[in-house]
């Protein structure tokens, strides 16, 4: 049996060797022998199933010696999804320049360039770039694409992964509501802050109060929402002497917001599908695990480019129906969505 084995080599999340038998059952690197062979583990070892199959290895990728048995069955899909990932990556870093050239040699550290080789996807399209002084957007036809069909936008920033020529990165994402899915539809580099409005609000009680107040209008009934402004800005000026970089936001905010842009695109009051921003929160958190320090520049594009391929392909297989569609856990909006709908009810009229 052990010779009709069919042997992929694959890996982690953080980048330790997998081992995929048979397209069907995973095995992460768990000891290195004296003899130098290579012990494997079932991934399913360290859960509740606590499944005792282990595959030895030698230098050569041959079998010295492979316990089959398991107490669950293969997933094919999860197997196929590592062994793909594991190959796009290794494409990625065939086409990226090495990672021992540092970013200083190819741009000035203070500004990324204009046009560059490496701003174009895996499958060989090139990345919308919108570049100022104060911020650098990322996003591929797929991902505009993406943006424009669907309704719902999540936002989110860190600075954790910052390179080193900007001040802080945020994630726009989409809910694509006939898979249950979401997908990163913009990466952001913000190269700059307003430390001194930032400050003003950090440091005044009052302001910041505001500061939150504008921050969570996305809530607010629309028809309240330019009295609830001009009120906040009203009193704002009685302090002007202190806040003067607060009041230009306020300016920037009221031009930009209330109008320019419709408000009805950005207000989310009556709509409770949405409440959280916790689906850009946890993909900043799952891309902070892939860097140990602030990356280079290119270092993040080739993330980009690898995380763009990933949802690509993850959003082409479930469209097709390869993939199954992921089905909807029942959450605290269905719960608000229920008690809502008994209240009107039982408050109907007859």
């Amino acid at each position: 049996m052990e010779g009709n084995l069919k042997i992929d080599i694959s890996e982690t999340n953080r980048g330790k060797e997998q081992i995929i038998i048979d397209r069907k059952f995973k095995y992460n690197f768990s000891k290195l022998k004296i003899d130098n062979t290579k012990i494997y583990r079932c991934t399913e070892y360290k859960t509740l199933n606590k499944c005792k199959s282990f595959i030895i290895l030698n230098d050569n990728k041959e079998v010295l010696n492979y316990e089959s048995s398991h107490n669950h069955h293969g997933n094919e899909i999860n197997a196929s999804k590592s062994l793909i990932k594991h190959k796009i990556k290794d494409e990625i870093k065939k086409s990226l320049i090495p990672s021992d050239i540092k970013s200083k040699r190819i741009f000035d550290k203070n500004e990324a360039p204009n046009e560059s080789e490496y701003y174009k996807t895996i499958r060989g399209k090139y990345f919308m770039i919108f570049k100022n002084s104060n911020i650098i957007i990322f996003q591929s036809p797929f991902q505009a694409k993406l943006f424009m069909e669907n309704k719902h936008i999540f936002a989110d920033g860190t600075f954790l992964i910052a390179p080193t020529n900007s001040y802080q990165v945020s994630i726009t994402r989409t809910y694509v509501t006939e898979l249950n899915c979401f997908y990163t539809t913009s990466i952001l580099l913000m190269t700059k802050k307003n430390k001194l409005c930032y400050k003003e609000v950090k440091d005044h009680n009052i302001l910041n109060t505001y500061y939150k107040a504008i921050s969570n209008l996305c809530f607010i009934n629309i028809e309240y929402i330019p009295d609830i402004f001009n009120k906040i800005k009203i009193s704002c000026k009685r302090y002007e002497s202190t806040c003067s970089h607060f009041l230009n936001f306020l300016d920037y905010f009221e031009k930009t917001f209330l109008n320019i842009y419709n408000i009805k695109y950005w207000n989310y009051y009556n709509n409770i599908d949405h409440i959280t921003n916790n689906a850009s929160e946890s993909y900043n958190s799952y891309l902070k695990k892939l860097f140990v320090k602030k990356p280079s520049f290119y270092k993040l594009i080739y993330t980009i480019q690898f995380e763009e391929s990933i949802s690509y392909y993850d959003y082409q297989m479930r469209i097709k129906g390869i993939w199954r569609k992921k089905c909807r856990i029942s959450e605290r909006v269905d719960e608000i969505n229920i008690l809502v709908e008994y209240i009107i009810k039982i408050w109907k009229p007859n």
